[in-house]
């Protein structure tokens, strides 16, 4: 049994960049990642993918809970 990486680029082609955070707000990656992404492995990719997915679920957590007053 073989497992899946996910190495494709998570990219929305609508950067939007956290100056503070140096993250993109649109697809989670951190400056770095963008700036190295041709040249990352595999293993690398999915690394950043996974932790870009990280980063929008905790953007989405703070949006709902700045919607809701909190």
């Amino acid at each position: 049994m073989t497992s899946h990486l996910n190495t494709e680029s998570p990219c929305k082609l609508i950067c939007t960049l956290d100056i503070l955070l140096g993250v993109c707000t649109a697809c989670g990656r951190t400056r770095g990642d963008i700036a190295q992404w041709t040249r990352y492995s595999d293993a690398q990719r999915a690394l950043a993918n996974n932790e870009a997915s990280k980063r929008m679920k905790a953007f989405a957590e703070a949006d709902s809970g700045t919607e809701k007053g909190n």
